[in-house]
This record gives C-alpha cells, structure tokens and sequence, in this order.
C-alpha cells in the first residue's frame, strides 16, 4: 500500500493550513519589543476617523486593568494540530485551555471609544487592546 494515500495528504495538507492560519493569527495579535518604535496602530475601515461633531458614548481610557482576551479555535483545529505532532501553545504570559480550546491573552492596556451604532461613525467600536508579553 502506498505510504502516501490521498487521505493522509488530504489530513497533513489541511493540518498545515489550520498550523498557519494560527501562526498568522497570532502573529498578528504580538509586537516585537525590540522594535524601537513607541508608536501604536489601530485598525480600522477607511472611514475609522470619527467626524468633530461625534461624540463617543462610551470611552474607556485605560484598559490597563482589564483581566484578557480569549480566542476559542475549533476542535477540529486542535485535532488537526495534534495529528501533526504539534501542540497549540500560546508565548510568553498567554495561556490555552486545551479542553475548551480557548487561548487567553493578559490585557496590559489599550483604551475603547464606542459610539452610537445609528451614528455615522464606522467603525463604532474603536481602539486598541495591548498585550505586551503574550501573543
């Protein structure tokens, strides 16, 4: 029988795109420290920059109290990660819960404008959740 059966390169072909989809995502959650910029990004649609006239409804200034964000992967993620030899990890002071599979990352700081959803101002949840030391 042929090592390589097209069930087998189906199941490792699908574990490297769920492996990479969850290295990119969390990639895309870090910051490199040893960056040397102090400068912060938010990401937001083109028309993120709320007018003069709008006023936030809500604003949380600082989030540096806040308890962690958590990102909860499909089963079949970490199934599919497993049966590659791979165990989903989180870095540094983040954490995973490999019964629910959720990933937790301490929120360090960040702040939080929302807006009135009726309003012009898209989108209406804006601003930055920082976890230094997890990703």
């Amino acid at each position: 029988m042929n090592a390589f059966s097209r069930k087998k390169i189906t199941k490792v072909g699908l574990g490297l795109v769920a492996s990479g989809a969850l290295v990119f995502s969390l990639a895309a959650c870090s910051m490199d420290s040893n960056s040397g910029s102090t400068e912060s990004t938010t990401s937001a649609s083109a028309s993120a920059e709320p007018s003069a006239e709008a006023t936030p409804v809500a604003s949380l200034p600082d989030l540096s109290n806040g308890v962690d964000t958590q990102v909860t992967v499909d089963q079949s993620f970490v199934d599919a990660l497993t049966s590659l030899g791979l165990t989903p990890a989180p870095v540094g002071t983040g954490t995973f819960d490999g019964a629910t599979g959720t990933f937790a990352f301490p929120i360090t700081g960040g702040n939080v404008d929302y807006y009135d959803p009726s309003s012009d101002v898209r989108p209406y949840v804006q601003g930055e959740l920082d976890h230094d030391g997890s990703g």
